[in-house]
């Protein structure tokens, strides 16, 4: 149809493939306004997972001690007592840790499962409430990239790496107060081995940053390409191209190898340099303690043991902070693709309070009407003025590209005309309810939207309540009657994804028998008989009459067989609107 061409030449801001200049401010305070409660909704599991948290560093922290006393009082000593007290000490220790990360793990998950969920709910429902435009021209694949992949980043690293860094920061701070205790002076080494990991992570993190995008790009490249490929398996076909096709994503896989082995390599010298670093500290740590034994200072083999253990244990906090670098770099570019589509905001947006609809007649009246396309320099629609009264049946036609389908896009609010005013019943479109002007409103595509599922679940999608009585009344008035005995359990039978099973016109009977059960007090087919023959799309329009009555009947079609089953002929481009009785 006209109206997907013009979406897709129509110059909306582009959905961003590569972003780099940070989130976006507007689309930053709307992701945080969808964080916010879900972090208040999760807070005592939070919190608990805190509390547990310090409840494990306590218990980590103390069994270097333990082993200090274990050596010193107990192996050196010559005290089977103080062997066995502090075994058991360990043991008790060691399992109530284990215990206390379990519990603090099921919290965790469960807390973090519920907000990443929640995030994809509410960005779900923020591209379901954007424009056919803007989907017109985003990349499925790009889409899906940004919810399975990038939402799921922006959680991490809000929820997972925070927890992971506090705890790490906690162990950290608890060692090095451990470690002051048992001796100042090498207390000082892991001092330089924390600077030295600082100042490698300021120097790593750039490169990591451009890598981390160019990386999430390459991947995007490879989802967006497999899904628009998978949708179009017939055609490929049809022009041979399989081969060709493969070779292109042998292509895109080797850039995404080549970009993902640069940041993992990256990525592994940044956390491999700080593992490196405490080995040596500990070599040296053995060392200077060996020499200060030596000198006969007072520095006991347990000691050293127990410094050596902390210095070890320090390691994996300094490890986890070097490795948020990364995280951080990945989280910063998906959240930039985040915020590139919540800064979004819907071209009509409800109005809240707007008049309802109870009583409506269906009368339509087009004044002045002026609607272009963003960045198109000729208007698709200009100075249409025209009057459709309630339970009339129109025929709308014209030329491909001369705003037919526009006109029903303005008809159902996905856009609101530049200039000019659209009334039903003598009230102007944009004062309504958006969504009660849809139930009454109800418009059958020529591309019929069919969703996996039963043929039933398809036809009561616009009205999950109606009984069997009404879903079988629509159905028979669209037609789809006349196939349902091919199909193997008839109104039960599962249509496939987007109706696979079912032809072009049986596909299209359904979507038209889903818009009859709606009860609507306007209909508008466009194009979405293009699919019947001329004797069986008459039979239809005729059945549809006969159940809806007092419905505003709007068809547009190219065809000019059936005019006299209307009383009004809408010809686009053009100020004439032809009368007939």
């Amino acid at each position: 149809m006209a109206a997907r061409g013009l979406y897709r030449a129509a110059a909306w801001p582009a959905v961003q493939t590569e972003a780099g200049n940070g989130p976006d401010a507007r689309g930053l305070r709307v992701l945080r306004g969808w964080m916010q409660p879900l972090l208040w909704r999760e807070r005592w599991k939070l919190l608990a997972v805190l509390a547990l948290s310090l409840l494990a560093v306590a218990a980590g922290l103390a069994q270097p001690l333990l082993t200090k006393a274990l050596i010193d009082e107990g192996v050196l000593a010559r005290d089977a007592g103080a062997i066995v007290r502090s075994g058991a000490a360990m043991v008790a220790l060691a399992l109530a840790a284990l215990g206390i990360g379990l519990a603090c793990r099921r919290l965790h998950v469960l807390a973090s499962m519920r907000i990443l969920h929640g995030l994809k709910e509410a960005l779900f429902a923020h591209l379901l409430a954007l424009s056919p435009a803007f989907h017109a021209q985003a990349r499925q694949g790009d889409l899906m990239a940004r919810l399975e992949g990038d939402l799921g980043e922006v959680q991490r690293f809000a929820i997972d790496s925070m927890l992971t860094a506090l705890n790490a920061v906690l162990t950290l701070v608890g060692t090095v107060l451990v470690l002051g205790l048992l001796n100042g002076e090498l207390m000082l080494m892991l001092a330089v081995l924390v600077a030295l990991n600082a100042l490698l992570s300021a120097l790593i993190r750039p490169r990591l940053e451009a890598l981390s995008r160019r990386a999430r790009q390459a991947g995007v490249e490879v989802s967006s390409f497999l899904v628009e490929r998978l949708g179009a398996v017939k055609h490929i076909q049809a022009h041979v191209a399989e081969a060709r096709e493969g070779e292109q994503l042998a292509a895109l896989h080797a850039a995404l190898r080549r970009e993902s082995l640069r940041l993992q390599l990256l990525g592994q010298l940044g956390g491999g340099l700080p593992t490196l670093l405490v080995s040596l500290g500990v070599i040296g740590i053995f060392v200077a303690g060996s020499l200060a034994m030596l000198r006969g200072e007072a520095v006991t083999l347990g000691l050293l043991v127990a410094f050596a253990s902390c210095v070890q244990r320090a390691s994996a906090p300094v490890q986890t902070l070097t490795g948020l670098v990364l995280a951080w770099q990945r989280a910063k570019v998906a959240m930039e693709r985040i915020t590139d589509l919540t800064a979004r905001q819907p071209d009509v947006a409800p109005r809240p309070g707007g008049a309802g609809l109870d009583g409506l007649r269906g009368e339509i009246e087009l004044r002045d009407l002026r609607f272009t396309w963003p960045g198109s320099a000729r208007p698709a629609l200009e100075a249409l003025s025209c009057r459709i009264p309630a339970g009339s049946r129109v025929l709308l036609r014209g030329p491909s590209g001369c705003g037919k389908s526009t006109l029903v896009d303005l008809l159902h609010r996905h856009f609101d005309p530049d200039q000019g005013r659209v009334l039903l019943d003598g009230t102007d479109l944009r004062t309504l309810d958006r969504d009660a002007l849809r139930r009454r409103v109800a418009v059958v595509a020529q591309e019929a939207a069919l969703f996996g599922g039963t043929l039933e679940a398809n036809l009561r999608y616009g009205r999950p309540e109606a009984t069997r009585e009404a879903v079988e009344r629509a159905a028979e008035a669209a037609g789809v009657t006349e196939f349902l005995p091919q199909l193997p359990q008839g109104l039960d039978s599962v249509v496939g994804p987007r109706g696979a099973t079912l032809s072009g016109g049986q596909r299209q009977r359904v979507a038209l028998a889903r818009a009859l059960l709606m009860n609507p007090a306007v209909l508008v087919i466009d194009e979405g008989t293009s699919a019947l023959d001329e004797a069986l799309e008459l039979r239809t329009l005729r059945r549809i009459g006969a159940l809806l009555p007092g419905c505003t009947r709007i068809v547009v079609s190219h065809r000019s067989t059936h005019e006299g089953e209307f009383d009004q002929v809408i010809e686009l481009p053009g100020p004439a609107v032809e009368q007939r009785s």
